[in-house]
């Protein structure tokens, strides 16, 4: 009976001094958790980007096609599509032989012009245009063509040196703020981009290079 008497329950005052500092833990670390994983979502995207990039060049310098496509299809804030396309010798040189043959007619956004979907995923994340835009590469850069949304891009300089051949990926919140999309014009106001934002840049020759928003600059990742 002695031994029943001295188990012993948690106070009241111990339960709220737990309470307290539960409370405290959970407010200075759920912010750090959601920044945290607002990033790990960006930077996923971008990096989706990056191997979607990589893989299709790395096949058209294999030979496995003549000519290849990168595709953006916006489809809102939280959604956007990303294909791989690539075209055959054979059909390569009958689209070019063509009377009046135009580059631009080759890097059609019609699927039907290709002859292999390579890949097709949807990111869920905004990227910095609201419509579909497309780049295209051949093996010796000389077809290398942009169409849509990524033919005239706002041309910006990151770590001194202009850019125009890029894709660009930021958080929903952050979106929402400045038009629904990630604005490059928007650097340095307020609202304005900030981070997390993720640049993926190209070259005509399929160079792909990774970036990662500063606090005043894009550091290479």
């Amino acid at each position: 009976m002695q031994q029943k008497q001295d188990i012993k329950g948690f106070t009241i005052l111990e339960l709220l001094v737990v309470i307290t500092i539960v409370a405290i833990v959970s407010a200075v670390g759920y912010p750090n958790f959601m920044e945290w994983s607002k990033d790990r979502k960006v930077r996923k995207a971008s990096e989706q980007i990056a191997s979607m990039l990589t893989n299709i060049n790395t096949q058209l310098q294999r030979g496995n096609f003549q000519y290849v496509q990168f595709q953006i299809i916006p489809g809102g804030i939280s959604s956007t599509t990303l294909k791989t396309k690539g075209m055959y010798q054979d059909t390569y040189s009958e689209k070019i032989s063509v009377e009046n043959f135009k580059l631009k007619d080759l890097c059609s956004k019609d699927d039907a012009n290709w002859d292999v979907t390579v890949q097709e995923i949807v990111i869920e994340t905004p990227v910095h245009t609201e419509k579909q835009g497309s780049v295209c590469f051949s093996k010796d850069g000389t077809k290398f063509l942009q169409t849509g949304s990524l033919e005239k891009q706002y041309a910006f300089f990151v770590n001194g040196e202009e850019v125009l051949d890029y894709a660009l990926v930021c958080s929903e919140s952050n979106a929402k703020k400045i038009g629904n999309k990630c604005d490059l014009k928007t650097l340095g106001k307020d609202p304005g981009l900030e981070k997390p934002a993720y640049l993926v840049l190209w070259s005509r020759f399929g160079t792909i290079t990774k970036y990662k928003r500063g606090k005043s600059d894009w550091t290479i990742r």
